[in-house]
């Protein structure tokens, strides 16, 4: 537990001054921008997405989830086999998508609701530098280098939220392709200067046998993981342009603009989970004790720093988007609401999804992924008909939810997790008090929702503090006795 909360407050530090940098450089979109272009930001950026997720063919994650035991035994070897098989896939793979994206521009851009064809050759180059990109940090993950991406992530954001904004003052929505452009081309040049850095070259040559091997290996893996976070991740990427068709441009940057908030907020813990929560899981794969007690310290820590956040945040709701964009965007407000609360499921299950995609066979990650994509697309499409524009907070909660069962069947059947005590409670007691504070606006205690809500994320704040600030002094006791021991 003590090295996991070392690591979360690592990438917590980056986060802090990536949310600040994000909450500028939205403010300075949306008021650039206005809703109806900030959508449109938002279907660049999906198409982009979902592109990548192709190319990609889960390279990066196959090599964290291949090399990670390797890295940690030191074997250069394979995990520079690795490094190597990577890029030769990369070349492949790039090529062939850029290619795609040339030919077929005018359909993906109609499909995309770019509906402009010039734009997706630019979109292919930007596809091409981001999957790079994944690459280069993946191999970090891959050596678990916690320190080096927590600053990799503070820099990224500095420079890119730079670029952005002045690309769209200076161009307006016209710059809109040019400054993700120039995000994706500087986080490429940023995670390779680090990895130079602090990893170094492979020490085999290209051209290997052990090349080939590994890149056959990667895209065994890759191929269907893939095509499972396709149906599944992808999903969620693509939502913006599902929104799109469903409703609107501007329904796009509603969604959007609940969308950054309900996960930029708490972008540490997703970082933390794949840049140090998936490589242990991936190292004790084969270790069912270890992972339960993984997968139970690492929701333990996820309920401690998520559910004050959460309830924070669910009860400035009404005054957190006018002040983060405008209030044109008040439409995301209800959106918001109920995201808050999927949020909840949400980091919980992926606790268990990790580890589903560390121990279990592709046809099962593709299974848990498969059922979790299809949710999404039913749960939409129905909150949306049902509910409208607040229908797509409504249809987040729902998915979470079954996703969260579902991840719960497909873990249990591998491993015999159990939730200890502090988890069960700690879960009940998050999604209870979120829950009130959701429904008091429909009754006669209205008005005293916001203290409520900020009474029950001051009650969690002090208890998750409490908690955490124990186990710091245990772990520090323990340090000084296992000095002591050594020193005698």
């Amino acid at each position: 537990m003590k090295s996991i909360v070392r690591a979360t407050a690592m990438l917590s530090g980056s986060s802090v001054v990536t949310i600040l940098v994000g909450l500028v450089s939205a403010k300075a979109l949306a008021l650039l921008l206005q809703p109806s272009g900030y959508g449109y930001y938002g279907l660049i950026q999906s198409v982009v997405a979902v592109a990548s997720l192709v190319t990609g063919m889960g390279i990066a994650t196959g090599m964290v989830r291949q090399g990670a035991g390797a890295a940690s035994r030191k074997d250069e070897l394979i995990v520079s086999g690795l490094r190597n098989g990577a890029w030769a896939l990369f070349w492949v793979l790039g090529g062939i998508s850029f290619l795609v994206l040339i030919l077929f521009r005018e359909p993906l851009s109609r499909l995309g609701g770019v509906n402009q064809p010039v734009v997706m050759p630019i979109v292919g180059v930007i596809v091409l530098f981001t999957v790079a990109n994944n690459i280069q940090t993946g191999m970090l993950n891959t050596y678990h280098r916690v320190a080096v991406l927590a600053t990799y992530a503070i820099i990224n954001s500095v420079v890119c939220a730079g670029i952005t904004i002045l690309a769209v003052l200076r161009w307006h929505s016209s710059g809109i392709v040019i400054a993700i452009l120039g995000g994706a081309i500087a986080s490429w040049a940023i995670s390779g200067i680090m990895l130079r850095r602090h990893v170094g070259r492979p020490v085999l040559r290209f051209f290997r046998q052990e090349t080939l091997d590994a890149a056959w290996s990667l895209l065994q893996f890759g191929g269907a993981f893939t095509v499972s976070t396709l149906v599944g991740t992808g999903v969620q990427l693509a939502l913006p342009i599902v929104v799109f068709h469903l409703l609107s441009t501007e329904s796009v940057g509603y969604y959007k603009a609940a969308s950054a908030i309900a996960v930029g907020y708490l972008g540490f813990i997703v970082t933390a989970m794949g840049q140090d929560y998936f490589p242990r899981v991936s190292a004790e794969r084969d270790n069912p004790k270890a992972l339960v007690q993984l997968i139970n310290e690492q929701h333990r820590l996820v309920m401690l720093l998520a559910a004050p956040i959460i309830l924070g945040t669910l009860a400035l709701v009404p005054y957190l988007v006018p002040l983060v964009y405008s209030r044109k965007f008040s439409p995301a407000v209800e959106i918001l609401e109920w995201q808050l609360i999927g949020d909840l499921f949400k980091f919980s299950s992926w606790t268990m999804s990790f580890a589903i995609l560390a121990r279990c066979k592709s046809s099962i990650y593709f299974l848990t992924e498969s059922i979790g994509g299809a949710t999404t697309l039913v749960t939409t499409w129905i909150g949306v008909r049902l509910f409208g524009l607040p229908g797509l907070g409504i249809a987040s909660l729902v998915m979470f939810i079954i996703y969260y069962a579902v991840t719960w069947v497909v873990i249990r059947r591998e491993i015999p997790l159990i939730w200890t005590a502090a988890n069960k409670k700690m879960m009940l007691a998050a999604v209870s008090a979120a829950t009130i504070v959701r429904i008091l606006p429909s009754t006669r205690f209205a008005d005293l929702r916001t203290p409520i809500a900020l009474a029950f994320a001051a009650g969690a704040t002090i208890l998750s503090m409490t908690v955490l600030w124990h186990q710091y002094r245990e772990g520090k006791d323990s340090q000084q006795r296992a000095k002591a021991s050594v020193a005698s």
